[in-house]
């Protein structure tokens, strides 16, 4: 048996629920009996699937994680248990000394720039007692690199994705009633916070829509920002080309790539936040869509640099609007870097050539 312990499982939504649940299916898929250990959540039902069983724990957060180690403890206490992952050094806090290896999963987000004494003495021994330590891209490698002793090795595999779901004729119809014609269309599919860059690609319409005047932008997601950016819109003058598609099914969001020309998602910093990976660049990717990321962060993995789309000086509003400007300005180019994107993410980019390296960082 295989454990996952986790904080962020569906049905939460977000990049981590959807790579440990990516995980959970295919360690099953590979013939291993796999549970979950995850939070409870109130507004939703946990997957049901036949891969991966699932166990949930509720209450306050300190007595929700003493229990689920305890649980853990207990399980691998009972024999059978081939190891464990880990989705943050935060679920690995109370894991050390298992005796069976323990793989821990790093993100980005939750190593900080300047953390003080105790919150870096935290981090090195919840990941003292790990086997490895799984980094989504270089540049999260390089933020959990001083935390990490030598007896734990580092690795880099990039959040791989599973085979998209087809989007529906109805879903189809209905998209393509509110498109209605017009073109291009400029796709931000995220959590809406200021780091996303939603706010700069609001701010390059106006010269964009110059050259591009039937131009679409689809804003798809929710968050405290929407309401921000929406006055934004406004007061930038091209309210009437942005669409705020709110929260969307796994259908509706397959429509919106299926119709997407371009990805648009210049991440930045913004304090200690900043993207890790972006595996929805992938998700877009799979449909033929290619993206414009910021250079910052992780996402210099998941975008291949003027071959499955852009990387952007995501601070400079020029250098966003430029990059804007140059991708939609050359057709040609932008459908090789589309089907670039469409056999990079169904081919390596899938969880099939990848779940080997995952079970290999619990040797």
């Amino acid at each position: 048996m295989i454990l996952i312990a986790t904080q962020c499982f569906p049905p939460r939504r977000g990049g981590i629920e959807i790579l440990m649940e990516g995980l959970a299916e295919n360690l099953g898929n590979a013939g291993h009996e796999v549970l979950v250990l995850a939070d409870r959540v109130d507004d939703g039902q946990v997957p049901d699937s036949g891969a991966f069983n699932v166990r949930t724990f509720g209450g306050m957060k300190p007595w929700r994680r003493r229990r689920k180690a305890a649980a853990v403890r207990a399980l691998v206490k009972g024999g059978g248990v081939e190891g464990v992952f880990a989705d943050s050094w935060k679920s690995a806090e109370l894991l050390s000394g298992l005796g069976v290896p323990l793989a821990v999963l790093a993100h980005g987000m939750e190593f900080p720039a300047n953390p003080g004494t105790a919150k870096r003495a935290r981090i090195r021994k919840a990941l003292s007692g790990a086997a490895a330590v799984i980094a989504n891209s270089t540049y999260t490698a390089d933020l959990a690199r001083p935390y990490i002793e030598s007896g734990t090795r580092l690795v880099v595999i990039n959040p791989p994705i599973g085979p998209q779901v087809d989007p529906r004729p109805a879903q189809l119809a209905a998209l393509d009633a509110e498109i209605a014609g017009r073109s291009p269309v400029l796709l931000t599919l995220a959590r809406l916070e200021p780091r996303k860059g939603v706010d700069a690609v609001i701010r390059a319409l106006p010269e964009v829509r110059q050259h591009h005047p039937g131009l679409l932008y689809i804003v798809a997601g929710k968050g405290d920002d929407r309401a921000r950016l929406e006055r934004l819109a406004v007061a930038t003058g091209v309210a009437d080309c942005v669409h705020f598609a709110g929260a969307v099914s796994d259908g509706e969001k397959a429509a919106l790539f299926s119709r997407a020309d371009l990805f648009v998602m210049p991440a930045r910093r913004e304090g200690d936040s900043v993207e890790g990976f972006g595996i929805v660049y992938r998700e877009a990717n799979w449909y033929g869509v290619p993206g414009l990321a910021g250079r910052e962060g992780g996402a210099a993995d998941a975008v291949v640099d003027g071959e499955t789309g852009m990387l952007c000086d995501a601070d400079s509003q020029a250098d966003v609007t430029a990059h804007i400007l140059s991708l939609l300005g050359d057709e040609d180019n932008l459908r090789r870097m589309g089907e670039n994107a469409a056999q990079l993410a169904r081919g390596s980019g899938q969880w099939q050539g990848s779940i080997r390296r995952f079970l290999d960082a619990l040797q």
